[in-house]
Parts: structure tokens; C-alpha cells; sequence
């Protein structure tokens, strides 16, 4: 076997191991991935997972006061504020990947 190829393989080798590493922290880093948000001064709380989907959602009893509209628009923004959250914190996980991972996040 020529020793150059040889060196090339290793080098593959040492990059796939690295690859695999990164994907590792990065599945593992998606799993903890979650958003939470108030709305309606803290009467509406939501709770979104890393699949975008809501986990939990509390309504203070004093929230059923407000008129419904006001109470869909409240849930509506706790949702869309978590989802954002969930968003961002998936983005910065994943930047690690393309080599745009800001300083909070090790590449």
C-alpha cells in the first residue's frame, strides 16, 4: 500500500471521528432544546419542546376575565415567543456544523 494513501485514510479517518463527535453534540444539545413563554402580564404560560410542539400550556384562572380574543392573541404570542426561542437555541446548536457557531458554542 502507498504511504501517502495510507496518510490520506488516516486523516479521512481523524475527520469522520470529528464529524461524528460534533454530530453527537449536536443531536444531544437538540434534545434539551425548549422554549418558554408568558404573555397577558404571566397569565398565559407555554412550554415548547424541540419539535416545536407545545408541551404545556398554563392559564392562570384570572385570564378567563379577558375577552376571548384577547385570551387567543395572549396564547398565540407565549406560543410564537417560545417557538421563536426554540428556533434560536436550535440555530446556535446547529451553526457548529456550517463553522458559524457563535462564541457561546464551542466548534
Amino acid at each position: 500500500m502507498d504511504q501517502s494513501r495510507w496518510n490520506d485514510d488516516l486523516d479521512i479517518d481523524v475527520q469522520l471521528a470529528r464529524v461524528n463527535e460534533e454530530l453527537r453534540s449536536v443531536r444531544l444539545g437538540l434534545a434539551d432544546v425548549e422554549g418558554r413563554a408568558e404573555a397577558a402580564r404571566g397569565l398565559v404560560t407555554v412550554r415548547v419542546g424541540a419539535d416545536c410542539r407545545i408541551r404545556d400550556l398554563k392559564l392562570d384562572p384570572r385570564v378567563m376575565r379577558l375577552p376571548s380574543a384577547e385570551l387567543a392573541e395572549a396564547i398565540k404570542e407565549a406560543a410564537n415567543t417560545a417557538i421563536d426561542q426554540v428556533a434560536g437555541q436550535a440555530r446556535e446548536i446547529t451553526a457548529v456544523l456550517t463553522g458559524e457557531a457563535s462564541e457561546g458554542y464551542p466548534r
